[in-house]
């Protein structure tokens, strides 16, 4: 009786230390608050992802400084995919907007990448951003973003 349960507990220590090592070392922004720069409009969660929606008047090039400023040096920007420049590219012809696309991925959780899609509209001067932060499955074996 006594070794069943000391051996329960020495897995529940062994599975919760093992996440905890897989984990800490992944640091996702938290966009909940917005960035420095941009107001947050609206949050989306579906599967795997997160997408947070932003309004800024920052253009392409200084809002990628600060995003890559909070993400730290764990992040590295990646080889865009071609189902990411197709959907940038659908969303700047919906909004009839100059579209700048940036992909960054984790250099140790290889699973993680964040998609930024900066949409600047050609008659006004304020933009929408669109960071999309997805974690799972499928992202490590992708041949395309090496």
């Amino acid at each position: 009786m006594y070794t069943k349960g000391a051996m329960k507990l020495v897995l529940l220590v062994l599975c919760s230390l093992s996440l905890y090592g897989t984990a800490k070392d992944l640091v996702v922004p938290d966009c909940t608050q917005g960035l420095p720069g941009a107001t947050l409009e609206k949050q989306e969660v579906s599967g795997n992802q997160a997408v947070f929606h932003f309004q800024t008047g920052l253009s392409s090039k200084k809002f990628s400084a600060i995003l890559k400023k909070q993400l730290g040096s764990a992040w590295r920007t990646q080889k865009l995919r071609q189902e990411d420049m197709i959907l940038a590219a659908r969303r700047g012809r919906a909004t009839g907007s100059e579209v700048n696309l940036t992909v960054y991925q984790h250099l140790t959780d290889k699973g993680a990448c964040i998609r930024v899609i900066h949409l600047k509209p050609k008659n006004r001067t304020n933009c929408q951003v669109e960071v999309a932060i997805i974690q799972g499955p499928g992202n490590p074996t992708d041949t395309e973003r090496k």
